[in-house]
C-alpha cells in the first residue's frame, strides 16, 4: 500500500509551504536559492518541522511552541511543551519583513483578510444558542459514523525518482528580466501557462510582499485574493471610479487632505491623553510611535510612493477606467511619463471573462470596452508577451482542447471529444465535483436544493454584524454598512448539515488548507470537544501577509503606561504575537455552542470557529465587520467567482452559457479531463470575443479565430452580467 507523504517547503518559490506531491514540490525548491524541503509521514511532523526553520529564522518574533526537527519518515509525533497539548493548531511561521505596509492596503469588499481578529468571549449561557444558531438547541456532538474519519489524503502521489531540475520558460523568463530592468510590460496565455506563478517571482523581485512601493492588485476581490494584494479600485481609492478623470483626482486630495487632518487632531488628543497621566490602549500607543513612514498610508501616499504596480486578470479592466487611472497618476506624481513613470506589470487572459457594461447616468447602457482598446494602453506598456507552455495540465490533448475552445475554433474531432466527458465520475472519499454555473441564482439553487436532500434539520450560523465607525468615531449608518456587506463572500446565514459540501474561504495553512479548499461536515462540537478527539480547531496563519499572529481582542485588559514628563510617545508593551494568539485560543475554549468540524480533501480535519472579515473603504476606515464562520455551501460555484482557480474536481453544465469566454473560463479550471465532467455541450456557446481575436491578429499577425463578424449583443451581456452580479 503507498504510503502518503507530506513535504514541507521552507522559502520555496511559492512560500513556506505544505505540499502533498513530489511535482509541487519540486516546481518550488529546483533551482531556488535558500529553498529547503523534508519529507514526512505524517502533517504534525512537517508542519512541526517548518515550525522550527521558521522561527529560527525569523530572530524578531517569538514561536508560540517550539519543536524539534522530526526525523523524516518517522511515524511518532513531535513531542509538545507543557500545555501546548490542549492546542493542537500549529501554524507555519513565514519570514518576517520590517517594510509591510498597513492593513488598509489589502481590503476591499471581496478581500478576505487573512488576520484573526475581534473573536469575543463567549455571551451567557442564556444568549449562545440564539446568538449563532437557528436550529432547536442541537445535541453536544452531531456527527457522521465514525465522528471523525482518519485524516489521510484523498489522492495521495508517491515521489517520483529525481527528475531534471524545472526552470521558468524561456517566456516567463523574459518578462522577469524585463521587470528588472524596470520595464512595464503585458504578459498573457492561456489558462494554466504559469501567470500567477510568474507574477509571485516578480512580487518576490520586488521585495517579496506589498508595500507602499510595490502594490499587488487585481480587477476582482477572489483574483486579489490569490495574489496576496487587493483590488485595483481599493488600492487607487476611487470607489467605483464612475466620475470623470478630474473629478476623480479631485476626490483623492480632498479624502487625503480630510485624513491627514483627522490623524493630526488624533495625535495631539493622545499626547495630551498621555500628559495627563490617562491610560492608553495598546492600539493608541502604536499610532504615536508610527514612524514618519509608517504614516505613508493614505490614499495619496500610495499614488506618489509607489514603484511598481501589479495588476492581475486585467481582462475585466474597462478601457474607459484605464484612461482615467492613468491620467490620475500623471496628476497626482506630478509626473507626464505613461501612468506618472510607474512601472506597469499587467497579467490575465482577454479570452476570459470582458470588463462588466456600465450605465450612463440617465440610466442608457454603455458597452465595456477592453483594457487594450484604452488610447493610453500602447504607449504605457507595448506590445505583449505571450506565454505558450501549458502547466496546469499535464495531458497534451486536453491542453489542445482547451485552446482550441479558447479561440472558439472547435472541429468535429474536439467537439466529440468534449462530448465525451458527459460521463458521470465517480469518488469513494464522499467529496463531489464542484458544480460550475453561469449564474448566481443557479448556484444558490443547486446549493440549497442539495442541503435539503440531507437527513436532520438545517444547523444555521448568523454572522455577528459590526458597522465600522468614520473619522470621528461615530459609527456608519445601517445603510452603508448593508451596502459594505453585500459583496461578501461569507454569507449572513449559513445554513449547513452534516454531510454538507463546503468551501473554506480563508488561509487556514500555507500550502494545505487555503481559500477554496473544498471539504465535507463530518459533525458539529465544541472546541474544547474537538480537541479532546484530536481535531484542530482552524486558525489561520496570519503572517503570510506580515502582520501580527493575532491583533488585540476589543474589551480586553488595556495597557498599563508609566507616567512621565517627557514629550515622548509611550512605548508599547512587550505582548508578543504569541501571547495575543494564546488569549485568543482560551476564548474560543471557553465557547459553549457547536461548531462544525470538516474533513478536507486534503485529508486534514479542522473546527472551523467564527472568524474575522472586514469591509474596508477607499479612506482606508474600516465601513463594516463580520464576525462568521468561514465557510460557503460547495456543491455549485459561479463561473465569474472561479476565474483564477484551480478545481481539481469540477462538473459544468453549458446549457444556459452565453457569454463570450464563459465556457473557456469553465472548463480550464480542471486540471485534467479524468476529473472533469461536462454537461450539455454546445460547440455554439464556444464563442471568443470577435474584438480580442482582432486584436490578436494586430499583435500576432496571425489569426488564430473562426470566420464570423464582429457583432457585438450589448443587450445580452447586460442582461448577464445583471444575473451574475
Amino acid at each position: 500500500m503507498t504510503k502518503h507523504k507530506f513535504y514541507a517547503v521552507h522559502n520555496g518559490r511559492g512560500g513556506t509551504k505544505i505540499y502533498t506531491t513530489w511535482e509541487e514540490t519540486k516546481a518550488n525548491v529546483s533551482r531556488f536559492s535558500g529553498a529547503i524541503h523534508k519529507s514526512f509521514r505524517s502533517l504534525p511532523e512537517a508542519r512541526a518541522w517548518l515550525l522550527g526553520v521558521a522561527d529560527a529564522a525569523a530572530a524578531d518574533a517569538s514561536p508560540l511552541y517550539t519543536y524539534p526537527g522530526a526525523p523524516s519518515g518517522s511515524q511518532q509525533e513531535p513531542p509538545t511543551q507543557q500545555g501546548a497539548s490542549q492546542i493542537p493548531s500549529i501554524q507555519v511561521k513565514e519570514e518576517e519583513n520590517d517594510d509591510w505596509p498597513d492593513e488598509e492596503f489589502f481590503h476591499d469588499a471581496m478581500d478576505v483578510d487573512t488576520t484573526l481578529v475581534n473573536i469575543q468571549p463567549p455571551p451567557p449561557k442564556s444568549q449562545q444558542d440564539t446568538f449563532m444558531h437557528d436550529a432547536a438547541p442541537a445535541p453536544t456532538v452531531l456527527a457522521l459514523a465514525p465522528a471523525v474519519p482518519a485524516p489521510a489524503p484523498v489522492v495521495p502521489a508517491p515521489a517520483p525518482p529525481p527528475a531534471q531540475d524545472i526552470q521558468l520558460s524561456a517566456d516567463q523568463q523574459r518578462v522577469l528580466d524585463m521587470v528588472k530592468r524596470g520595464k512595464s510590460v503585458f504578459f498573457t496565455g492561456s489558462a494554466g501557462t504559469g501567470k500567477s506563478v510568474l507574477l509571485r517571482e516578480i512580487i518576490k523581485l520586488r521585495g517579496g510582499r506589498p508595500s507602499i512601493k510595490l502594490a499587488v492588485t487585481a480587477s476582482t476581490g477572489i483574483a486579489s485574493v490569490n495574489i496576496g494584494g487587493c483590488t485595483l479600485h481599493s488600492w487607487a481609492g476611487i470607489g467605483l471610479g464612475k466620475e470623470d478623470k478630474d473629478a476623480l483626482v479631485g476626490k483623492i486630495l480632498g479624502i487625503s487632505k480630510r485624513a491627514y487632518q483627522l490623524d493630526k487632531k488624533r495625535r495631539e488628543e493622545l499626547q495630551r491623553k498621555h500628559k495627563q497621566g490617562i491610560q492608553l490602549t495598546e492600539d493608541e500607543i502604536a499610532f504615536l510611535n508610527a514612524s514618519p513612514e509608517e504614516r505613508k498610508n493614505k490614499v495619496l501616499d500610495r499614488w506618489r510612493e509607489c514603484k511598481t504596480l501589479i495588476l492581475d486578470e486585467i481582462s475585466m479592466i474597462d478601457g474607459k477606467l484605464f484612461d482615467k487611472l492613468e491620467y490620475v497618476a500623471r496628476q497626482l506624481r506630478k509626473n507626464d511619463l505613461p501612468f506618472g513613470g510607474i512601472q506597469l506589470v499587467l497579467s490575465g487572459d482577454f479570452c476570459q471573462l470582458p470588463p462588466v457594461p456600465d450605465k450612463s447616468g440617465t440610466g442608457a447602457q454603455i458597452p465595456a470596452t477592453f483594457a487594450f482598446d484604452a488610447e493610453s494602453w500602447a504607449r504605457c506598456v507595448g506590445p505583449p508577451v505571450i506565454l505558450t507552455r501549458v502547466f496546469r495540465q499535464k495531458d497534451q490533448t486536453f491542453v489542445d482542447m482547451l485552446n482550441a475552445m479558447r479561440f472558439g475554433r472547435l472541429d468535429s474531432k474536439t467537439t466529440n471529444a468534449f462530448r465525451n466527458l458527459s460521463r458521470e465520475v465517480r469518488y469513494d472519499d464522499g467529496i463531489e465535483p464542484t458544480e460550475l454555473y453561469p449564474t448566481r441564482a443557479e448556484v444558490e439553487g443547486a446549493n440549497s436544493s442539495r442541503l435539503r436532500k440531507l437527513p436532520g434539520p438545517d444547523v444555521v450560523f448568523h454572522s455577528r454584524d459590526l458597522p465600522g465607525r468614520d473619522e470621528e468615531g461615530k459609527p456608519f449608518h445601517p445603510e452603508r454598512v448593508e451596502r459594505a456587506f453585500k459583496d461578501l463572500v461569507v454569507p449572513k446565514r449559513l445554513p449547513l448539515k452534516v454531510g454538507a459540501q463546503v468551501m473554506l474561504v480563508k488561509n487556514i495553512i500555507q500550502g494545505l488548507l487555503v481559500n477554496g479548499s473544498v471539504g465535507r461536515i463530518v459533525g458539529f462540537y465544541k472546541p474544547r470537544e474537538a480537541l479532546a478527539m484530536g481535531i484542530e480547531i482552524a486558525l489561520p496563519d496570519s503572517r503570510e501577509r506580515g502582520g501580527p499572529d493575532v491583533p488585540d481582542i476589543p474589551g480586553g485588559p488595556q495597557v498599563e503606561v508609566p507616567q512621565t514628563t517627557s514629550s515622548q510617545a509611550p512605548k508599547s508593551s512587550q505582548k508578543t504575537a504569541a501571547d495575543k494568539r494564546e488569549e485568543t485560543i482560551k476564548q474560543i475554549l471557553q465557547m459553549n455552542s457547536v461548531w462544525p468540524a470538516v474533513q478536507f480533501q486534503s485529508g486534514v480535519t479542522q473546527l472551523c470557529v467564527p472568524l474575522t472579515f472586514e469591509v474596508v473603504s477607499a479612506e482606508g476606515t474600516i465601513e463594516a465587520i463580520r464576525h462568521q464562520v468561514p465557510l460557503i455551501l460547495a456543491w455549485a460555484l459561479s463561473i465569474h467567482k472561479s476565474q483564477g482557480q484551480t478545481l481539481e474536481r469540477v462538473r459544468v453544465d453549458l446549457g444556459r452559457i452565453f457569454e463570450k469566454g464563459q465556457s473557456y473560463v469553465a472548463l480550464s479550471r480542471a486540471t485534467r479531463m479524468e476529473t472533469l465532467q461536462v454537461v450539455n455541450f454546445d460547440p455554439a456557446k464556444v464563442r471568443a470575443h470577435p474584438r480580442v481575436l482582432e486584436w490578436m491578429l494586430q499583435q500576432t499577425g496571425k489569426y488564430v479565430g473562426p470566420a464570423y463578424e464582429h457583432h457585438r449583443d450589448i443587450d445580452d451581456e447586460i442582461e448577464y452580467w445583471q444575473d451574475i452580479l
